[in-house]
């Protein structure tokens, strides 16, 4: 029998997704946010972050998918998906 895989993107089982986000964690979009380039970036896209601004305050991230794009973010409209490795 063949284990389904969800399309929704859980974090391994012990992962670290509390604290403050770092640069290089994955990030998920908790609302639309326009790109640098005026691209629109929707809702539940995930991206990585490149940068973090004012003390957490905001951070660029990096979307490849489904529009491949960099945008600022404020903190509370992202939602930390994976810690990067360490």
């Amino acid at each position: 029998m063949r284990a389904q895989l969800s399309k929704t993107s859980v974090p391994p089982a012990g992962a670290e997704t509390d604290g403050p986000v770092r640069e290089l964690d994955r990030v998920r979009v908790l609302q639309a946010v326009t790109g640098d380039d005026d691209l629109m970036v929707p809702v539940g896209a995930t991206g990585t972050v490149v940068a973090v601004y004012a003390d957490g305050a905001a951070f660029e991230v990096e979307f490849t998918e489904p529009v491949d794009t960099l945008a600022t973010v404020e903190a509370a409209a992202v939602r930390l998906v994976e810690r990067a490795v360490r």
